[in-house]
């Protein structure tokens, strides 16, 4: 008979490859973080996803948590494809490509200006979010954990310089859909400095994901929060003054 993990894993496994959603409400909950992060790794390895980044984050008790990127990366003006039927959110943000590998250092922890020397650049990243889970509010953290955070496709925008994770004050948030504005307000990351999850991840007691490796994209965590999207069409981001990104939600 199935275990738990087995059961979520298959159902996620069947929504992503068919593109449609399944009940929150009928999915067994895994019984850890750790375990939310061994079922979404058995679904990356089951899907054969390449590790092409990570989307790093910080759960409400301190563990440091993160969600397969596994790309291929959009580009400006690219349409992305929602499943029918779901919920898609907007999220500005700041990635970064790493140069080098970041293994793990049990009792040496990276610093935050070690772990930028091992990035070469920043860039703005626009995540949707789009959850296999249908009707995913209030979804328990371990289960959010199983389904990769919720990742749906990233696009990566210009090329920022990496001071701009030092200081955020002065940088604006502004999202359109259709020409019809749903954000528009100062950018703040919900750890005060966008590099707290990213550090945190770094420096992470267990291993269950695959390492941090070079050529790969870390994104940093919304400067805006997940901005719902109430239809579909033409959208236009903002990190003000910095850039943008425009882009279409099918």
């Amino acid at each position: 008979m199935p275990t738990t993990n087995e059961t979520l894993r298959d159902a996620l496994v069947a929504s992503r490859r068919d593109k449609s959603l399944i009940e929150m409400a009928e999915q067994p909950v895994p019984g850890s973080f750790l375990d939310g992060l061994a079922i979404q790794a058995d679904i990356a390895r089951t899907l054969g996803h390449v590790k092409a980044g990570w989307k790093v984050a910080i759960a409400e008790d301190g563990t440091p948590v993160a969600g397969l990127m596994p790309g291929p990366w959009l580009a400006p003006g690219d349409v992305y494809d929602g499943a029918i039927g779901a919920e898609l959110r907007v999220e500005i943000e700041i990635a970064l490509r790493l140069a080098r590998d970041v293994p793990m250092r049990p009792g040496q922890p990276y610093s935050r200006a070690e772990l930028l020397g091992h990035c070469d650049k920043a860039y703005l990243g626009i995540e949707i979010v789009e959850s296999r889970l249908a009707n995913w509010q209030g979804v328990p953290f371990a289960l959010w954990l199983a389904d990769a955070l919720g990742h749906g496709g990233y696009y990566l925008g210009q090329e920022l310089d990496m001071t701009v994770l030092d200081d955020l004050s002065g940088l604006d948030c502004f999202i359109s859909l259709n020409g019809v504005t749903l954000y528009d307000r100062p950018a703040v990351h919900s750890n005060g400095d966008p590099m707290a999850p990213f550090l945190a991840w770094a420096n992470r007691k267990d291993e269950l994901m695959g390492g941090l490796r070079a050529g790969q994209i870390v994104t940093t965590g919304s400067l805006c929060g997940g901005v719902l999207s109430p239809g579909k069409g033409e959208i236009v981001t903002k990190l003000a003054p910095l850039g943008g990104v425009s882009l279409t939600l099918r």
